[in-house]
């Protein structure tokens, strides 16, 4: 497959077909693989069909109020602000409350989109060190004057290396500087961390007035669309603050419904979240014992880190003749990938015992 698009030639899962073959597939972030369930496929083609493709405008249909209440009830929150892609969900959160804070400060290794939001709002912006919250106690002082606001962003779970994001000493040091504002981007959070499946923010039991949250459904919930959970006063905000509203069309029909499809198959069959933990503890157990150093979160998305002795370029190819399919980056590849070559592997509650067997044998006579 050197040099090839990777053309998807059915519904991604745990065995798609890539360029003409069929593979197991670890790459990617479709969790649950709810992106390829029937009745996902069902409710987006039957939303297609009564009410065509999109609005044209930024009017809406019953297919987008119901993955609002059915995200909203997910996560617990009064609404949902949606928007037709996750990257943009940062920038309508940030337009939202750049009125509300003086300075920003963000992760150094966080998403293009947060990043992009960033500039968008003119703000100054201080970066500090990746998942370093003792960096960023020493940077408030030096940037914030008596009173003023500091307004922080991270990723809740970093794209590439799967790290999540150490919120609960973030809140910790903002507390004194009233008014501050912790923003959290948990694209592949929502929907996989925490025992309802809320994001990073339950993971950690921390409050939900401590913190505001931006997301997609585009990852673990097998539709599309950016989405900002929170309270009425937040929805208020976005409304009279952010262009996003004014300015884009509404996400597609088809993906509205879609969306709210894969939200109502996760709420009603939690065992997929608990599925979901014991296939990435399988893979980062067999994995560690191969000599790789992994964390033991339940976070789906495996960083094995290259060494001298180990070429994980060859080591992807020799997986990949397999029919074995995870991702190889090179050395700062992606937002928050490291200095180093790395193999994103991508767990998905779909994958048997046996395709997490495989690929943790083929990776220990590839290396």
């Amino acid at each position: 497959m050197d040099n090839e698009p990777a053309w998807m030639g059915s519904p991604v899962g745990a065995r798609t077909t890539i360029n003409g073959r069929e593979v197991d597939y670890f790459r990617g972030t479709s969790y649950y693989g709810l992106h390829g369930h029937p009745d996902v496929i069902a409710a987006a083609r039957d939303a297609l069909a009564a009410y065509g493709v999109g609005t044209a405008t930024a009017a809406w249909t019953p297919a987008h109020a119901e993955a609002v209440e059915r995200t909203s009830r997910f996560l617990g929150s009064e609404t949902v602000t949606y928007v037709a892609s996750g990257y943009l969900a940062p920038l309508v959160l940030l337009q939202a409350l750049a009125e509300d804070s003086d300075t920003a400060f963000a992760d150094n290794a966080s998403h293009y989109g947060v990043l992009d939001a960033l500039r968008a709002i003119g703000k100054p912006v201080v970066s500090f060190r990746h998942l370093d919250p003792d960096d960023l106690a020493n940077q408030l002082p030096r940037h914030c004057r008596a009173g003023e606001r500091p307004l922080v962003v991270t990723d809740g779970v970093f794209p590439s290396t799967g790290a999540i994001a150490p919120l609960s000493a973030y809140v910790d040091a903002l507390r004194r500087y009233p008014g501050a504002i912790l923003c959290v981007d948990d694209a592949h959070g929502l929907g996989v961390l925490g025992a309802h499946g809320r994001g990073t923010l339950e993971h950690h039991g921390i409050g939900k007035d401590d913190v505001r949250v931006c997301g997609t459904l585009s990852k673990a919930f097998g539709g599309a669309g950016g989405i900002v959970p929170g309270d009425r006063a937040l929805f208020a905000k976005i409304r009279l603050r952010s262009r996003v509203l004014l300015g884009a069309s509404s996400p597609s029909v088809p993906a509205a419904a879609a969306s709210a499809a894969g939200v109502r198959i996760l709420a009603e069959h939690p065992e997929m979240r608990q599925r979901l933990w014991d296939n990435a503890r399988r893979a980062k157990t067999g994995l560690r014992a191969l000599g790789f150093d992994l964390d033991d979160t339940p976070v789906p998305i495996v960083s094995l880190r290259g060494n001298p002795s180990i070429d994980l370029l060859r080591v992807e190819k020799a997986l990949e003749a397999q029919d074995i399919l995870v991702h190889h980056s090179p050395p700062r590849g992606y937002s928050d990938s490291p200095d180093v070559e790395t193999l994103r592997i991508a767990i998905f509650s779909t994958h048997t015992k046996e395709q997490i067997d495989r690929l943790v044998d083929a990776v220990q006579r590839a290396i």
